[in-house]
């Protein structure tokens, strides 16, 4: 009798349990957790369609610390709730460290007409981290980046662009995103820049929704500015894949000056630079955002040697191969020095192998020669671990494996090998603290010690 009542009981238990709940049941195991950031697109209820589709899809907890009207000037938001102010709540010493931040650009930079779009080296290392450039769009994006870094070292950090923006000040419905100078198209591509120079990966929601004049009634609310449920439906299938992959993904076509899709290498970058270059330059410096940086750290070196630099931040060898010949070749130069391939190991764009990398300069090599230019082969900088790609590991290996292979490619090609590796590694394939800001792109001290060594084979 008593065993029969402890089964009444317990069948009684099992049916109040799903409708009272109970204090012991299993709490939800998520595999991710993801924190947002952003305007009213990140948190209108509409929004949810989206994120809790991400939920859903990924496993994940969704934290949103998004205001309405933000963006990411500290002007944009008059009660301080932009979203430098966002990352300073969740960038808190108390507060959760979470394994994906997401910065999702709202329209409110471009909208509300009080901020510049400004550069995407703004509030970076090469301005001293102005406090004045944070009034900017881009300042406002390279401030969000440092603080989240510092923070959570490991985490990903995930950039979503804003979308069209079909209700422009003073123009009504007017469909504004396609304005020559300062439209909003240029505010996105800023946000392209930013990530690309900090090697963030972003989702191109500017261009790739097929929110046109022709539609957008349909897919956005009365307002012709936030998107409805249905608008959040089509854009969702593409974050989930975003947010799954961790990688760039970029429309074809990106109207704005400077900046286009269906220009690959990004000719347009150097295409007035190269245009305006008076006489051949003794050295090209080719490469990718530590060549970049390389004439705003330090300008006096390029000016005093008739050197100038070529490099575009995020840029991998296919990308620089692309552009070999408008950006080396048609300035005739004595030198080229070729460094190039840490994005390749970074996947910027996609898995590729370490022949691959380097039949890619390879063949940068055999142009150079085939036009007298004499090539001087780059060794890939150090890397203990790419802070944008944790999810691959360390590095120091492949990098150093990628090297020797750079180096024989070099020799049997009869070129010179610039071993910048050699001289910056701290001992553990990583570099000094020193002489790197993010254990990729050099500081000042960095570049001083490659400047040294690239001017042994530069007569």
């Amino acid at each position: 009798m008593r065993f029969r009542n402890l089964v009444i009981i317990a069948a009684i238990a099992a049916l109040i349990c799903p409708l009272a709940g109970c204090a012991n049941t299993k709490k939800i195991s998520h595999k991710q957790t993801i924190a947002v950031f952003g305007g009213s697109f990140s948190v209108v209820p509409a929004s949810d369609v989206a994120t809790g589709y991400w939920a859903e899809q990924l496993g994940a907890e969704i934290t949103k610390y998004g205001v309405g009207g933000a963006g990411f000037s500290n002007l944009s938001q008059g009660e301080h709730k932009h979203i430098q102010w966002q990352i300073d709540q969740a960038c808190a010493p108390d507060a959760p460290v979470y394994d994906t931040y997401v910065l999702w650009a709202s329209t409110n930079d471009f909208q509300q007409a009080n901020a510049l779009v400004g550069d995407a080296w703004d509030y970076t290392e090469h301005d001293n981290y102005d406090a004045a450039k944070l009034s900017t769009q881009c300042g406002g994006i390279n401030y969000a980046i440092k603080r989240i870094r510092e923070k959570a070292p490991a985490a990903r950090i995930l950039f979503m662009t804003s979308t069209k923006c079909f209700n422009h000040p003073g123009s009504g419905t007017d469909i504004n995103y396609q304005g020559p100078e300062c439209g909003m198209n240029e505010f996105v591509a800023k946000q392209m820049l930013c990530c690309q120079a900090a090697g963030v990966p972003y989702l191109d929601l500017f261009t790739l929704p097929a929110f046109g004049d022709d539609n957008f009634a349909t897919y956005t609310e009365s307002d012709h500015l936030h998107l409805n449920a249905k608008g959040y439906e089509v854009i969702r299938d593409l974050q989930v894949k975003f947010l799954r992959e961790g990688r760039t993904i970029c429309g074809r076509v990106f109207a704005t000056k400077g900046h286009s899709d269906t220009d690959f290498g990004n000719y347009q970058r150097y295409a007035g630079a190269n245009a305006a270059q008076k006489e051949a330059p003794v050295a090209v410096l080719f490469g990718d955002s530590i060549t970049d940086a390389w004439p705003r750290n330090d300008p006096a070196f390029f000016t005093d040697n008739n050197f100038v630099g070529r490099g575009i931040s995020g840029q991998t060898t296919i990308e620089n191969l692309a552009r070999m010949r408008a950006d080396v070749v048609d300035l005739h130069p004595k030198y080229v020095a070729i460094l190039i391939g840490t994005n390749d190991l970074a996947e910027n764009t996609g898995d590729i192998s370490l022949e691959n990398i380097v039949g890619n300069i390879a063949s940068m090599v055999e142009i150079a020669q085939a036009n007298g230019i004499i090539p001087l082969v780059c060794s890939v900088l150090p890397v203990a671990a790419y802070p944008w790609r944790p999810q691959l590991g360390p590095q120091a290996s492949t990098v150093a494996a990628l090297n020797e292979m750079i180096k024989r490619m070099a020799a049997e090609k009869d070129a010179k090998y610039v071993d910048y590796w050699s001289v910056l590694n701290d001992g553990r394939g990583g570099i000094a603290p020193e002489n790197s800001h993010d254990g990729v792109h050099p500081t000042l001290a960095g570049y001083k010690i490659m400047e040294a060594e690239l001017l042994k084979y530069i007569k």
